[in-house]
């Protein structure tokens, strides 16, 4: 019997911890998108401006950009279940706190705390899936866990809403906790192969002092310049976190044991996966941003064509990846994405609102197909010790080019007569480069004995 036949038909317990990371992953983008799309709501049953209540999310962000550059040497020391399941407790105690947030300061306060546990639960979670998932089921495993995930921004905006108009605002927060302990009972008893070595990981002071403070500096400088801030605060955040980041990366070549292993950058295949998966960030969220605007009366309805596009092509993507590889996938994806984004360019406020909604679904067939195969293609390539570390290493080229895709949405939207013109030209661009970047990613891959 194959690997990949013994998965799908006896190991039930191996089944179970997969659903749980999946849940464990939808969990903390369900909360990202559910309290990013009622900030308008939350403002006025908590008595706060709109310019107030942003900080509700940023803080959150910034929170959670901090821990993630510590997964790999958390993962190290604790082992991933460890990881999650202190995440999973951290992730349930602040948004019960949330929940019973009294005024906009404290609730502030408490998606901080959120926001550092919400930053380890979702790489701890796809880290504990590279680990367990068998190696010809990769593509296949990752494409649903892609699809539970991205259940997320469809559904989140829908839940908020439903809860913040019955007057249970509360509750947005308090569903993580029921969610956390379904998800702990199903991770339980993980596979020995997530478990810690019982080594004790070296702690790299030098880079806990490098790597976390330039990572949220430079995150932190890109959301306030879409945010309209000054040129001096943004400049200063900016050049201060590309300083702390490059004495990091000095640093991580020369020590033994660094926080983040830039090392890895030398195996061609992983560089070529952050480089694709930088521009998945990008490009998702320069959608996510600019989409509302396609229709204005039915603002959440791009967002969920983009999403069901999203959710068919991953799955597909992910189980047909087992078989030919990521590279000829991410190729074709790409090439697709560009194309139906020079349509929704050219027919954006001239087409009839059915036919740009077609376009945008097809986009996301084709961009479905770039994600799901890169992500499983990264634990191809990458020893079963670093796997931890090349997750958060993805994880943190996503949020920065996130952050990037949000910031020039902004600054599109004050200068340009275009934006989502702009945006779309943006989008083909990048899609592109991804199909150029696509011919150093895995080949078919080589089949398991």
């Amino acid at each position: 019997m194959t690997t990949e036949s013994a998965w799908v038909a006896g190991a039930p317990g191996t089944r179970r911890v997969l659903a749980s990371m999946a849940l464990a992953a939808f969990m903390a983008v369900l909360t990202g998108t559910t309290v990013t799309s009622t900030l308008g709501a939350l403002g006025a049953e908590l008595g706060a401006p709109i310019s107030g209540i942003v900080w509700v999310t940023v803080v959150y962000l910034v929170a959670a950009s901090a821990s993630v550059p510590l997964v790999g040497w958390l993962s190290a020391r604790w082992g991933p279940a460890r990881l999650l399941q202190a995440a999973l407790v951290g992730f349930a105690l602040s948004s019960l706190l949330c929940g019973f947030a009294w005024d906009l300061p404290s609730l502030v306060v408490f998606r901080a705390v959120q926001g550092l546990s919400g930053g380890l639960l979702e790489p701890a979670a796809i880290a504990v899936v590279g680990m367990v998932a068998p190696a010809d089921s990769l593509g296949r495993v990752m494409g649903l866990v892609s699809l539970v995930i991205n259940v997320g921004p469809v559904a989140g905006p829908l839940i908020g809403g439903a809860l913040v108009g019955a007057g249970a605002w509360p509750w947005i927060f308090w569903l993580n906790v029921p969610l956390a302990g379904l998800v702990a009972l199903g991770a339980w008893r993980l596979v020995p192969g997530t478990r810690s070595t019982g080594e004790r990981a070296a702690v790299d002071v030098r880079g806990l002092l490098l790597l976390p403070p330039g990572f949220v500096l430079l995150l932190l400088g890109l959301n306030r310049a879409g945010a309209g801030s000054g040129a001096v605060t943004v400049g200063v955040c900016v050049v201060l976190g590309l300083a702390l980041l490059a004495g990091y990366a000095r640093h991580a070549l020369l020590a033994p044991a660094p926080l983040l292993d830039v090392r890895l950058l030398r195996i061609p295949s992983f560089a070529a996966a952050l480089g694709v998966m930088s521009a998945v960030g990008l490009v998702m969220y320069t959608q996510l941003t600019v989409l509302p605007a396609l229709d204005p009366a039915g603002r959440a309805c791009p967002v969920a064509v983009l999403g069901l596009g999203l959710m068919i092509s991953m799955t597909l993507s992910g189980r047909v990846s087992d078989r030919t590889g990521p590279r000829i996938l991410v190729r074709g994806g790409a090439l697709v994405t560009a194309a139906t984004a020079v349509l929704v360019l050219a027919g954006h406020g001239r087409w009839p609102a059915g036919a740009v909604l077609g376009v945008v679904f097809l986009l996301g067939l084709g961009f479905g197909a770039v994600a799901a195969p890169t992500f499983a293609g990264l634990y191809r390539v990458l020893p079963r010790e670093s796997i931890a570390q090349g997750t958060a290493a993805l994880f943190i080229v996503v949020q920065l080019f996130a952050s990037a895709g949000v910031t020039l949405v902004g600054f599109l939207t004050a200068a340009s007569a275009d934006p989502v013109g702009t945006a779309y030209a943006v989008v083909a661009v990048a899609a592109l480069t991804v199909a150029g970047a696509a011919r150093l990613l895995p080949g078919r891959p080589v089949p398991v004995p």
